[in-house]
C-alpha cells in the first residue's frame, strides 16, 4: 500500500513540476532558450521534495563512518562476563534528517567497567517523504552500526566473552 501511494505522490510531483515549467516558460518572450530554460526548471524543481534526504543522506553517511568502530580492550577483556547495560539515546543535532545515537555498552557483570561498546546510528525519513511505513528514508539506509551481530559473536567467541542478563538491581 505504501508503495501505491508513494507512486501517486512522485506522479502528482512530476505533474506539478510540468505544470509550473509551462507556466513559467510561457511568461518568457518567445525565443530560442524557452525550451532551455523549462528544462532547467524542472531539473532544478524535479529533486526538492526529496532535499532533505539526499543532504541529510550524504550526512548519515559520514556519521557512519565516523562510528564504524568497535571498542574493546583485548588484554583486559578476556574470559569476562558482561550484559548489554541500558544506556540513553542521543539525539544529534545539525543534521537535514533526524538521527539518533545509540550507545550500546557491554559491561563487566562484576565490576560494572565498559568491556566492549559500539554506537548503533538510526535515521528518521526526511519531512516531505513521510510517506513509508515506520518513517525510514527512502533514498538511503537509516540503520548503521560497525560489523553485525555474527561479527560481534564471533568477537565474544574469540576472547571468551560470556554474555549474561541485566542484573535487576544494576541500570
Amino acid at each position: 500500500m505504501g508503495g501505491l501511494i508513494l507512486l501517486f505522490v512522485i506522479g502528482l510531483w512530476l505533474a506539478f513540476v510540468i505544470w509550473l515549467s509551462i507556466f513559467i516558460t510561457k511568461k518568457l518572450p518567445i525565443a530560442w532558450w524557452r525550451i532551455p530554460v523549462g528544462i532547467l526548471v524542472s531539473v532544478a524543481l524535479l529533486p526538492l521534495p526529496a532535499l532533505d534526504e539526499i543532504v541529510g543522506g550524504r550526512q548519515f553517511e559520514k556519521l557512519c563512518e565516523e562510528n564504524s568502530t568497535i571498542h574493546v580492550n583485548r588484554a583486559t577483556a578476556v574470559g569476562k562476563t558482561v550484559y548489554l547495560a541500558q544506556t540513553s539515546d542521543v539525539e544529534i543535532k545539525g543534521t537535514w534528517v533526524r538521527v539518533v545515537l545509540k550507545p550500546r555498552r557491554f559491561v563487566d557483570a562484576t565490576t560494572g567497567e565498559t568491556v566492549v561498546s559500539y554506537n548503533r546510528l538510526q535515521a528518521v525519513g526526511g519531512r516531505f517523504l513521510k510517506i513509508s511505513e515506520g518513517h525510514v528514508p527512502l533514498t538511503f539506509n537509516g540503520t548503521c552500526e560497525p560489523g553485525d551481530q555474527y561479527t560481534l559473536e564471533k568477537l565474544f567467541k574469540e576472547l571468551n566473552i560470556t554474555l549474561s542478563r541485566r542484573p535487576e538491581n544494576n541500570s
